[in-house]
Formats: structure tokens, sequence, C-alpha cells
């Protein structure tokens, strides 16, 4: 009876061993070709990206030849160069900061103390915050501009800015922002206690930043003057 028992116990785990790697084996198609289509998603999304990038480049270069016309075509081109620098719809060059933060190569000797090893949404937020404070005229997180309507949020493990999903390390470059001044900012501060507490990266060097257009969809909206605007009536029914 005993050695029946163990022919049967055997049976069972070569059946239950056969099962499992059966699964794995019809899994594995169906794994590689999910992996083969968001690298391809990823390519395409790039790819839209750098033509955008290229048709707005066009675009500001056909609007300053439109520009050379006549004066008032000179003023109207500056106003809307104002306006896409103030949008971010064009690339920047100059000087400026950059920022590297990465995610710690220590391991946390408890758990539940994994977050303070790693970079998160909200660290990127008050970076990218500083850097304004700073003077920053423009900035950019691996190659996102940033502009007013920019979010920067965890989407699980991963940090999106612009509703695009970023890798590790993270590089913050931000034109015009004043090393002093962001030194002197409390998320700085901050950062260079952690880097010694738990060996984040924290690295900022002076330099000169290439800062790209923003390539995401620019909404526009108009103004009208309401009916009493029009008729001359200023607030409570009074003339202007």
């Amino acid at each position: 009876m005993l050695a029946a028992v163990f022919v049967v116990l055997g049976f069972l785990l070569v059946t239950a061993v056969a099962s499992a790697r059966a699964g794995q084996k019809q899994a594995q198609p169906r794994k590689t070709q999910l992996v083969k289509l968001i690298q391809q998603r990823r390519s395409q999304v790039a790819g839209l990206d750098k033509d955008v990038r290229k048709l707005r480049a066009e675009l500001v270069a056909a609007q300053r030849n439109e520009s050379r016309r006549s004066r008032l075509d000179s003023e109207r081109a500056k106003r809307l160069a104002d306006l896409a620098q103030a949008a971010g719809t064009t690339a920047l060059t100059g000087k400026g900061l950059e920022v590297r933060l990465s995610d710690s190569d220590k391991r946390p000797a408890e758990a539940d103390q994994t977050g303070a090893y790693r970079i998160h949404d909200a660290d990127l937020q008050l970076v990218v915050n500083a850097l304004f404070a700073a003077g920053a005229e423009a900035v950019a997180v691996n190659d996102s501009r940033i502009v007013a309507t920019t979010p920067i949020r965890a989407a699980g493990d991963t940090i999106v800015v612009n509703f695009r999903p970023l890798s590790p390390p993270y590089t913050v470059e931000a034109i015009g922002a004043n090393a002093k001044g962001f030194g002197a900012s409390e998320i700085a501060k901050r950062f260079n206690r952690w880097e010694r507490l738990f060996g984040l990266g924290f690295k900022v060097k002076e330099t000169t930043v290439a800062v790209p257009a923003y390539t995401g969809r620019v909404a526009i909206a108009t103004a009208e003057p309401t009916a009493a605007a029009t008729s001359g009536a200023g607030p409570a029914g009074q003339g202007n």
C-alpha cells in the first residue's frame, strides 16, 4: 500500500509539472506578441512626436519669412512668436541648469521603506516648480516640454509626463534657472539630505541646455465682448 501511495504521488507530481510547463509554453507567445506591440506603439508615438516638432519648426520658419514683408507683419509675427514661446510650441536653447535624479542602488532595511529609495512624481513636481521659481524660462523632463497644462503623475511604478511614460534616470533641463536660487530651495536641500541618507541620485550642473517644443495639443480659447461692453455700459450700468 505504501508503494502504491508513492506511485500515485509521483504520478500527480509529474502531471502537475507537465501542466505547468504546458501553460508557460502557451502564455509565452502571447507575452512576446504583447511586448512587440508595446514597442511598436512607442516607436510610432516617438515618430509622431518627431514629425510634430519638424512641422512646427517649418511653421516657425515660414512665419519668420512672412514677417519680412512689412512692418505690420513683423509686429504680428513677434506677437505670435511670444505666444508660441509662452505656449511652449517652439524649441529653445540657452544657458541653464541640468538636474539629474535617479533611484537609489541601496536596498531598504524594511519592505515598507522602499518608497524612500525611489524618485516619485511629487519629487519631479517640486523640482520643476523650484526651477521655475529660480527663474527658469523653459523646462523639460526627459525631453518632454513642461507647459501650463502639463500633468506629472504616477501610473503604478511609472512616472508619466504629458501622458508619456518616463524611464529613470530623470533629467530635468531648465533654461534661465539660477543655480544659487535653486540650491537655496527647500527641495534641493531635501535631496541633498536624501542623497546622504538613502543614496538617491541628485546631480546639478550649469550648462547649455536644449528644451524641445511641446508636441501635445494646444487648446485655443477666444474672448468676445459682452452686450454691456459693446453698448458702452460699465459695471452696474455706469458708462465708461
